[in-house]
């Protein structure tokens, strides 16, 4: 009887799935009246900024990352992990589960900008505050700055501690002339290493929890390996190209290591879920002309491995990324992932892991391959940056490589690729000639993809600019100003 009543509770506790907790823990009655409790694991996600393929010490003996090594020998180390080119398209499909061509990000979110991801995209943490979780964001958010509206409080996180921008210098903490640091609206003027001050944030988060909270969603977005290139103990000195990335690379890992050495540490700690990856590939050198017209291009010093290009880039070395998933004791293995999935698959895969299934997305929950209950079936995906676009339908891959945004229209124009990046993981050889049928039905199937109105991108502006003589006001206070008696709000509650 005993185990009969326990079957019967957790069959009610899955029937009730969608229902609201307010609770780590559902207390879920038997039909004797027992309560039994089952818990939500918590959810953290470490996402790095600009780490290339060969920038992680499991895949480059040069670099020394033990501990986002670790995450990915203890849990799952996802060997096909792919995202957009470039920052905010990538958080914002990780955050909405929806392709860049649907969300409408299709570049980085500018200064200038009113924009940001469009308010009528439901996000990860507004989900997971349905069923009960806490929210909180530390770090960098880079989908609206000037507009409130856009900010982080307003699309599901209940606190907020970072800079609004794609980067900031990390010790003045600057972007574009104008102090980028804040706590909930509020700027803050405080030293230190953002690496060390993000990572002490979330550690506060974690330790001033306990076991009777609601369960955590902590999103830690590091600004680290962004330019500029900055020894991580003097800013004062001048930096040494890949040796002092390499060092910036250390202090992230150290980082990295402290917070789950934090939620190790907890009570609650191993019902966890641990996401890593990184937003987009490496910034790797660049064509002298690319970082002439583009100067946030500089100073690339990132190692993408053997695959091709880079950040910004639509092949391989800017959207296969390093990245893995651990939760102790379920989501473990000894094999990397090697289907090719997306980040917008992140979305639909915690929310379902949380109880609640989401269909209305690009993305598709990869939880019972992860748990290793069933196969996963291969999906066609699409990334894109800009006029750039890809469609990856396994192993075969189409390329729609455009023009730089800064080239007149007149002179924009289109180079299409067709790669099987199974047998050439390196896109050496272009097999369109090859195989007319196949990338005939994958162009055309790439050209067909519904999408959204562009986030505003703008090429007359005065381009962004990391660190450096502050000649403006603070970002959060200016864009509070510039907002007042406005009653602007997401419309998704």
């Amino acid at each position: 009887m005993p185990l009969l009543k326990h079957y019967l509770a957790i069959c009610i506790f899955f029937f009730l799935g969608n229902t609201a907790l307010t609770a780590t823990t559902a207390d879920i009655v038997s039909a004797d009246g027992e309560a039994i409790s089952i818990s939500k694991p918590n959810m953290v996600i470490l996402l790095v900024d600009d780490l290339g393929w060969g920038d992680v010490g499991y895949h480059n003996e040069n670099v020394v990352s033990p501990h986002i090594d670790g995450i990915a020998a203890q849990g799952v180390e996802f060997d096909r992990f792919y995202v957009n080119p470039t920052c905010s398209p990538s958080r914002a499909s990780l955050l909405t589960g929806l392709f860049s061509t649907t969300h409408g990000v299709k570049g980085p979110i500018q200064a200038h900008s009113s924009e940001g991801l469009p308010l009528q995209w439901q996000t990860l943490p507004e989900y997971l505050k349905g069923v009960g979780y806490q929210t909180h964001l530390v770090g960098k958010w880079h989908l609206g700055n000037a507009n409130t509206a856009y900010w982080p409080q307003q699309r599901g996180f209940d606190s907020f501690y970072g800079h609004l921008n794609g980067g900031i210098g990390y010790f003045d903490h600057v972007f574009s002339g104008g102090l980028d640091w804040q706590k909930n609206g509020t700027t803050l003027r405080e030293e230190g290493y953002t690496t060390d001050l993000i990572k002490d944030a979330a550690i506060n988060i974690i330790e001033g929890r306990t076991a009777s909270d609601a369960p955590l969603f902590l999103f830690v977005s590091f600004n680290a390996i962004h330019t500029p290139v900055e020894e991580p103990k003097d800013a004062s000195v001048e930096h040494q190209g890949r040796a002092t990335l390499l060092r910036m690379i250390s202090a992230l890992d150290n980082a990295v290591g402290d917070v789950v050495e934090a939620i190790m540490n907890q009570s609650w700690g191993k019902n966890t879920v641990i996401l890593f990856a990184s937003d987009n590939g490496g910034s790797s050198p660049k064509p002298w002309l690319v970082e002439l017209l583009i100067p946030p291009m500089r100073d690339g010093f990132s190692d993408n491995g053997s695959l091709k290009q880079g950040k910004g880039s639509v092949f391989e070395g800017g959207i296969r990324v390093p990245a893995a998933i651990w939760w102790p004791g379920k989501m473990e293995s000894s094999e990397p992932f090697s289907q090719a999935i997306h980040i917008a698959d992140v979305l639909p895969t915690l929310t379902d892991i949380a109880g609640l299934s989401i269909n209305n997305v690009d993305g598709r929950s990869i939880k019972a391959a992860l748990l290793g209950e069933s196969p996963l079936p291969a999906k066609p995906f699409v990334v894109a940056n800009f006029d750039s676009e890809a469609l990856i339908d396994w192993p075969w891959k189409v390329v729609r490589e455009g023009s730089l945004p800064v080239m007149p229209d007149f002179l924009k124009s289109d180079t299409w690729y067709l790669h099987n990046i199974e047998t050439d993981p390196r896109e050496l050889e272009d097999l369109k000639e090859q195989f007319p049928q196949r990338f005939s039905q994958m162009r055309e199937a790439l050209l067909a993809v519904p999408r959204s109105k562009p986030v505003e991108f703008a090429t007359d502006q005065p381009w962004d600019t990391f660190g450096g003589e502050e000649t403006r006001p603070p970002w959060a206070e200016a864009a509070s100003r510039r907002n007042e008696g406005s009653t602007t709000q997401s419309p998704v509650e």
